[in-house]
């Protein structure tokens, strides 16, 4: 692509656009024969997401004005980070959700530029580092988290998510 990818903090007016995104990663996912996000095909909003962007945890990215993709950013664990990661009273790290792409811009090493953005910004906010899960079964992703500089520190096995149960990967970013 040759630009550089642009964080944007969502607003309320952006909840459209939000959605949108989400729910077009949510519909390719079925069309691959993946469980994972059907809650959105079936209006459920697992993140409350409107409430997460008035508290300013919903970002997404453009190149030259285009949006690209979008991702959640925690600084507090959910229920399910606290299932995953054991629970944690503390605001140290950012907790990575719902990073995804405009379909059409996949395959081009926008979502290592969007993690590199992610990593920059929670060192810019002084956090420890950022958390993610990614079901295990989904080799690309676990590839991406690693080259990304994500450490993977272990996997939850038969996991209730939900939609499906499944092993779920452990991933850290250390910022300091």
């Amino acid at each position: 692509m040759g630009n550089k990818v642009v964080l944007h903090q969502a607003k309320t007016s952006d909840l459209g656009l939000i959605e949108g995104m989400l729910y077009e990663t949510a519909s390719w996912l079925k069309s691959i024969g993946s469980k994972q996000w059907n809650g959105v095909l079936e209006g459920r909003d697992n993140h409350n997401t409107p409430q997460a962007i008035e508290r300013g945890e919903v970002f997404y990215c453009t190149i030259n004005d285009e949006p690209v993709g979008m991702f959640i950013l925690w600084s507090n664990q959910s229920e399910w980070d606290a299932q995953l990661w054991g629970a944690e009273d503390s605001s140290e790290y950012f907790y990575l959700h719902r990073l995804n792409l405009v379909r059409k811009f996949s395959g081009q090493g926008i979502a290592n530029e969007i993690l590199a953005e992610i990593k920059a910004y929670s060192q810019k906010k002084g956090k420890s580092g950022v958390r993610l899960d990614c079901i295990s079964s989904n080799a690309v992703l676990n590839k991406l988290y690693q080259s990304a500089d994500f450490a993977f520190l272990k996997t939850i096995y038969d996991h209730d998510a939900g939609e499906q149960v499944a092993d779920f990967n452990l991933y850290e970013y250390d910022c300091k």
